[in-house]
């Protein structure tokens, strides 16, 4: 099925099923314009959504960030950020002024491949085709839903120190607490083709 079938299914979905319509209602009123722009908060969905691995809300917000603009290299960025993400597994992190990461109590600590992550993890947060705020706002969302506390506040006051408005950390977290149920909700489409 196409992507435009899948979102017919799920909003038909929503007109009969008072849980999917619950997500709706949950989600609707993030995505307009905000301390973030539109945009920039589908740029963030598509981050987060790669800690949830939801094929389907990586398409669907690529899909609408790319209309409101945003380049195949943002997204690509984006998803990137979370890549350096996982490779940080559980480690403690600290982050220079310069915005260089330094994982600390690394479990991968004296072993070679410590020193090949922490370059590529640097790499990522330092290449500039995201803004250096937003990139702090989607590791920041991406942590979150990875349930990582430390990394979530370590990028939380890294993105406070790079002039990121608390209401704009508040909309990426709130997109990355919708993406977490959105998995769920996207997967639903497997029951309601059983039943089409």
């Amino acid at each position: 099925m196409s992507h435009e079938q899948d979102v017919a299914i799920l909003s038909a979905l929503e007109g009969k099923n008072a849980q999917a319509k619950a997500f709706r209602a949950l989600s609707r009123r993030y995505w307009g314009e905000g301390a973030l722009s539109s945009r920039d908060k589908h740029i963030v969905a598509v981050g987060v959504a790669q800690v949830t691995r939801c094929e389907y809300c990586i398409e669907h917000h690529a899909r609408i960030a790319r209309q409101l603009g945003a380049t195949r290299d943002q997204l690509l960025a984006a998803a990137y950020i979370t890549a350096a993400l996982e490779t940080l597994l559980g480690d403690t992190i600290g982050i220079d002024a310069d915005s260089t990461l330094r994982p600390q109590r690394s479990a991968l600590s004296a072993m070679p491949i410590e020193q090949d992550r922490n370059a590529f993890v640097n790499q990522v947060f330092q290449e500039g085709t995201l803004p250096l705020p937003l990139r702090y706002v989607i590791a920041a969302s991406a942590a979150l839903a990875k349930e990582h506390e430390g990394q979530r506040q370590a990028f939380h006051h890294a993105a406070l120190a790079a002039g990121v408005p608390p209401a704009a950390l508040e909309e990426g977290y709130a997109i990355g607490v919708i993406l977490k149920a959105g998995a769920v909700y996207a997967h639903t489409l497997g029951i309601a083709r059983a039943f089409a």
